[in-house]
């Protein structure tokens, strides 16, 4: 857990810079050029500052969770959660995509409140923290229905599809992996009743712990593209799954925004920034041995692409 806690710092050091060195880049739509062949290829790398609020159930202990990410900053191993998104396209009309986010976030103590204690008897609890480690993978395909507005192509290198609106519907999975470590923190000592749950040495804590929780969402989706300028372009997209094969439901809707800023070896680059919700509403289990993540994480997304 050390070498994943330093390598996460790293790699959020990493986005950041990389994120700002872009950002005083100066734009050089004249080199960029459209695509000669019927595929294109993008690849992301992007974080995404998170917030979350909902509710948290493990080993049948339940928390409410509201945080925001500067009050997870001191106690998370990455306040950042790191994605990478790739999209191979034909002919601009057919996409199959891969979103991968890792996060390892925590709420802290001042940002989890009203739980219930079954299993444990002995003084109130005082505090509460949840740890998250996630791993998601969106996976799917996208297809262009129809475009509207007029083709500039023909008004020079890089004006395809400025002005022009792309409507896009959806299809795949997103697979989700879980671990949830609760520290519940007690006035005095406690004594647990169930081997679900386990007891600092002192019995001024108790922990409950999920172990890995996985499951796929199939999801329907739909996409907006539209560029306004050379070399720019705005993306909306919103999808909807779950519907009790893996969650109950899950939910997620973003806007995106990018500038191109130059190209280097026939990939043009952009940097981009936007907002993203995800909802998820999953259970499994019962009793004591009940899980329930029923959490909505937003935030600002910022980072670059390349596409060639």
């Amino acid at each position: 857990m050390a070498d994943a806690a330093q390598m996460s710092r790293t790699m959020s050091r990493g986005a950041a810079m990389l994120f700002l060195a872009t950002a005083g880049a100066a734009p050089s739509f004249a080199q960029a050029q459209d695509p000669t062949g019927p595929w294109t290829f993008t690849f992301a790398p992007y974080g995404w500052l998170t917030f979350m609020s909902g509710t948290q159930t493990v080993a049948g202990q339940t928390t409410t969770v509201n945080a925001n990410a500067f009050e997870m900053f001191a106690q998370s191993q990455s306040l950042i959660s790191f994605m990478a998104y790739t999209e191979a396209r034909y002919q601009d009309r057919l996409g199959l995509f891969v979103d991968v986010m890792y996060a390892n976030l925590t709420a802290g103590q001042s940002a989890t409140r009203s739980f219930s204690v079954p299993g444990v008897s002995g003084s109130a609890v005082a505090s509460t923290s949840v740890n998250y480690e996630s791993l998601t993978v969106k996976f799917g395909g996208a297809y262009e229905v129809v475009k509207v507005g007029p083709d500039r192509g023909v008004e020079g290198p890089g004006m395809a599809g400025v002005g022009q609106t792309a409507f896009d519907v959806m299809l795949g999975g997103r697979w989700w992996y879980q671990r949830v470590d609760m520290t519940l923190n007690f006035y005095g000592t406690v004594t647990v009743n169930t081997p679900n749950l386990s007891a600092s040495a002192n019995r001024s804590q108790v922990f409950a712990n999920s172990g890995i929780v996985g499951w796929v969402d199939p999801f329907i989706g739909f996409r907006v593209r539209h560029r306004p300028a050379l070399g720019q372009n705005i993306v909306f997209e919103a999808d909807m799954g779950g519907f009790g094969i893996g969650s109950r439901i899950s939910a997620q809707a973003q806007a995106l925004y990018s500038l191109d800023f130059g190209s280097a070896l026939g990939v043009t680059w952009a940097r981009g920034i936007g907002y993203r919700a995800l909802y998820v509403d999953y259970t499994q289990g019962s009793g004591l041995s009940f899980f329930e993540t029923n959490l909505l994480q937003h935030g600002p997304l910022f980072g670059v692409r390349g596409r060639f």
